[in-house]
């Protein structure tokens, strides 16, 4: 009986891991891809909401442009974004208890990101432009990434949303979000989305 249980503890462990590590997987494929991996990065132990990467999405695909025409896609060819498809993962991944920007009780862990040199900070401590801070005038500056849950969608696709910027720039704020693809078992970059505004 104490053999039985003990394996039941095993698989369940083993597949929390998996789990744990199928979610993370696209995030450390994308840093793979825009970083060095000698580089030092700060990352922002808070994730992102959900909720920015799917309405950012809704939102750039039904985008009108000044002569009114409707702009179909901002995917890439053949079209990825499919309403009944963005509706599974919008029920799936919506927060329908905080539409807060940043989520302060779901957080990123150092061992998520165990392939890179990373040094983690809470949003809230995260330097900001106009107050004086360690890393004002500091060259070389270090890069700074936050970034949702990604959200599996369409089976081979995921989907999260991502804040690039530097100490030196200091603006954290989410801009866009990411479209990676599976293939052949690796996560390959798409696209990237941006919210369309300029700054």
């Amino acid at each position: 009986m104490k053999k039985i249980i003990f394996i039941n503890i095993l698989i369940l462990i083993i597949y929390g891991c998996s789990s744990t590590n199928e979610r993370i997987a696209p995030i450390n494929a994308y840093l793979k891809e825009v970083i060095d991996p000698n580089d030092s990065i700060l990352i922002i132990t808070n994730k992102i909401n959900n909720n920015y990467t799917l309405d950012l999405w809704k939102e750039r695909v039904s985008f009108k442009d000044a002569n009114m025409e409707v702009v179909e896609s901002v995917d890439e060819n053949p079209r990825i974004f499919e309403e009944k498809y963005w509706n599974e993962i919008n029920k799936k991944y919506r927060n329908q208890n905080n539409d807060s920007l940043w989520l302060r009780n779901s957080l990123w862990q150092q061992k998520e990101f165990k392939n890179f040199k990373v040094k983690l900070m809470t949003e809230k401590n995260f330097p900001r432009p106009y107050s004086y801070n360690q890393y004002m005038d500091k060259i070389p500056e270090i890069a700074a990434f936050s970034f949702s849950q990604a959200m599996i969608y369409k089976k081979i696709y995921a989907v999260f949303a991502i804040s690039e910027t530097t100490t030196g720039r200091q603006f954290i704020n989410p801009r866009s979000f990411v479209i990676m693809k599976k293939e052949k078992g690796k996560w390959k970059l798409v696209k990237e989305i941006t919210d369309g505004a300029y700054y």
